[in-house]
């Protein structure tokens, strides 16, 4: 049976999608930059709340909110459509300065390999999901899983030590990388 989003108004969403083959874009500040960057520009143009996110070198996990359940799939849509180009701009520059190495080498293969005509390259994995959240405990569960992810996967000793990551908006205060809009995070509707 094969997985379909569904997008209800007024809800938030617990959003997860890996790059293909589980390769370390993310590991790459600049295509974080321009990630960060897009989720604003997308925030704006489509109304959309963001709550809660974590970026890993090979996946992104979001919990989102809008009036418009159709706004979150547009986001989504769009944010993925986006960054991939931006991807992969940032590692053709690199290689038209002669600063390639094996590793984008294999970006560029895997992409190419992943893609389905007529593009060129893929980026993100297909299936990108998107589940709706039904209560507050679930949102609990939800922002804890995001929050701890960097520590789980070995990449910092404490979640407050990640910089790519909400756990630093919630916790510490901290908006210098990324603003969320966590205002009523807990009192879903």
């Amino acid at each position: 049976m094969s997985w379909k989003n569904i997008y209800l108004d007024n809800y938030s969403y617990f959003m997860s999608s890996c790059i293909v083959k589980k390769l370390p874009v993310f590991k790459y500040n600049q295509n974080i930059e321009a990630l960060l960057g897009l989720m604003n520009f997308y925030r704006e143009k489509y109304q959309t709340k963001i709550q809660a996110y974590v970026i890993m070198p090979t996946h992104l996990h979001l919990i989102l909110s809008s009036e418009d359940g159709e706004n979150i799939k547009l986001f989504i849509q769009n944010l993925l459509r986006k960054s991939s180009l931006k991807i992969i701009d940032y590692f053709k520059s690199l290689e038209s300065k002669k600063r390639t190495n094996n590793e984008i080498e294999k970006f560029f293969r895997a992409f190419q390999s992943c893609s389905n005509p007529p593009s060129q390259h893929a980026v993100w994995k297909e299936r990108t999901r998107c589940v709706p959240i039904f209560s507050d405990k679930i949102m609990k569960v939800k922002l804890d899983y995001i929050h701890n992810n960097p520590h789980k996967a070995g990449l910092v000793k404490e979640p407050a030590d990640y910089l790519y990551s909400s756990f630093r908006n919630y916790y510490l205060n901290d908006n210098s990388v990324f603003k969320i809009d966590s205002s009523n995070v807990l009192n879903l509707g």
